[in-house]
């Protein structure tokens, strides 16, 4: 005759169950993410809050650089990697240079393998940086190959130069071009570093006026 398990033992082994499914989600499936600063406006806000899907490029072991199923990062992907100048952060950029591009960068003028990628004037666009302080910088739609997406930029550059993407690599810039550290200034992002891509965003606080940021809950990032 079976005993009937004691009541405890029921929860505890549920909540091992839970903290175990918990696991696997966020190591393989889908992770949260904050966004600290203003690299990445107009598309992303000091205060974001997002899902990131974790599976995109390959299955990271957690705490190793091991990926198994790698696939190729997309070209306008957002992409959250670890920052190969110190591994204990995750940064998010977007995926300009492909394995194999030239990338040049002159006069805050955008070019992939010679061609260069349209930009089109949308007017002005004052920000809060992530210190509370405000800019102000020209809006542009960027055509990228393609992924037309916002970038904001300056009448002139923080940093120029001209770059071979080698192969297993990334090169990635912020959308806040003026305002931005990226492949620009410490190289490319490996594959295996590559954590996952941006989704959406599940919520959003405005630390500098202290109050949601209700029109961006549910904003897909593309």
């Amino acid at each position: 005759m079976k005993h009937p398990k004691p009541v405890w033992r029921e929860w505890l082994e549920s909540l091992l169950i839970i903290a175990v499914l918990a696991i696997v989600i966020r190591s393989f499936i889908v992770a949260p993410f904050k966004i600290p600063s203003s690299s990445m406006v107009p598309t992303l806000e000091v205060g974001d809050y997002l899902f990131v899907l974790r599976y995109p490029y390959g299955l990271r072991i957690p705490f190793t650089h091991i990926q198994l199923f790698s696939t190729e990062a997309r070209r306008g992907d957002v992409a959250v990697f670890v920052y190969p100048e110190d591994e204990s952060k995750d940064y998010i950029k977007r995926i300009i240079g492909l394995p194999g591009d030239r990338i040049s960068y002159r006069d805050n003028r955008l070019f992939i393998n010679g061609e260069e990628m349209p930009l089109q004037k949308k007017g002005t666009r004052a920000y809060f940086l992530g210190d509370g302080s405000v800019d102000v910088s020209g809006l542009f739609s960027e055509d990228l190959k393609g992924v037309v997406h916002d970038v904001l930029r300056k009448d002139f550059s923080i940093r120029d130069g001209e770059w071979e993407v080698p192969e297993g690599h990334y090169f990635v810039l912020g959308d806040n071009r003026n305002n931005s550290r990226d492949s620009r200034f410490w190289g490319f992002v490996p594959q295996s570093y590559l954590v996952g891509r941006a989704a959406i965003v599940w919520w959003s606080w405005d630390h500098a006026r202290g109050e949601v940021r209700w029109d961006r809950l549910g904003h897909v990032i593309h």
